[in-house]
């Protein structure tokens, strides 16, 4: 959870995955994943640095850099959050440009014509493997080596997450975007593709809507046992007596503060 003072901050963060790491796959980040020109091989690609091509090859190698740059700054962006209020603006910005490499060379393994795990037979058709798995280990190094933030454990209660509405209006965007992603990942409808787009459709709203129910009864069983351990604590308190009506222990004669002679 961001607090709301840093909301402005994680969302232009969001923008610098975009546009620094946008440039750097345009520089190199596309050529690296699917170029094919001398010296390519199953590991890295070679071509098409900074989206050159011919005319009869422009259309498509276009499209599919449109396409495959909404990947690759997503795979940044999943680290974006588990690096959250802990990183500076300049440090985020080198961040952002670099992690385009950690990412294409996976790219290549999987979605080149050459790639050696396409060679094995192994199929990702929408980024399982290439976008979260490489971007969740991203994220989990980096907050590894950042560690949690200032006493987020010690004071949870100072780390409240901002605007709900904002939160949630996010989370509606990724959700339909998903369905965007994982339906335009068949590149196309004709050939019997809208079949494979379709099916794609109901398997991602299908996970979402697992995902969704899983959440709700964990958070509703996180917030009915803060209840009870509320309502526990306060019947507990009016248990016990006022401080004037506690049991004076007898006299026994001798002042607070005198020693016996």
């Amino acid at each position: 959870a961001v607090r709301q003072k840093n909301e402005a901050n994680i969302m232009v963060k969001n923008a610098i995955d975009i546009i620094f790491g946008g440039l750097s796959y345009w520089m190199f980040g596309f050529g690296l994943s699917f170029g094919d020109s001398e010296g390519s091989n199953p590991f890295v690609g070679v071509g098409y640095f900074f989206v050159e091509t011919t005319d009869e090859n422009m259309g498509i190698v276009f499209a599919t850099f449109v396409f495959q740059l909404s990947f690759s700054t997503t795979a940044t962006t999943i680290v974006s959050g588990a690096m959250a209020e802990r990183t500076r603006l300049t440090a985020y910005i080198v961040f952002s440009f670099l992690n385009t490499f950690i990412y294409c060379l996976p790219a290549h393994w999987y979605w080149a014509s050459n790639g050696f795990l396409r060679e094995l037979g192994i199929v990702d058709v929408a980024g399982s493997g290439v976008v979260h798995l490489v971007g969740g280990v991203s994220a989990f190094i980096a907050a590894s080596i950042l560690k949690p933030r200032t006493k987020r454990y010690e004071n949870p209660e100072l780390f409240a997450s901002g605007d709900h509405v904002s939160s949630l209006i996010g989370m509606f965007t990724l959700w339909w975007g998903w369905l965007a992603f994982n339906c335009g990942s068949t590149f196309g409808i004709s050939g019997g593709k809208w079949k494979l787009a379709s099916r794609s459709a109901v398997t991602t709203l299908n996970a979402s809507l697992g995902g969704g129910i899983t959440g709700v009864i964990i958070s509703k069983s996180e917030t009915e046992g803060i209840q009870n351990q509320d309502k526990t604590g306060t019947k507990a308190n009016k248990q016990k007596p006022p401080p004037h009506e506690k049991k004076r222990t007898p006299d026994m004669g001798v002042r607070p503060g005198a020693q016996e002679e």
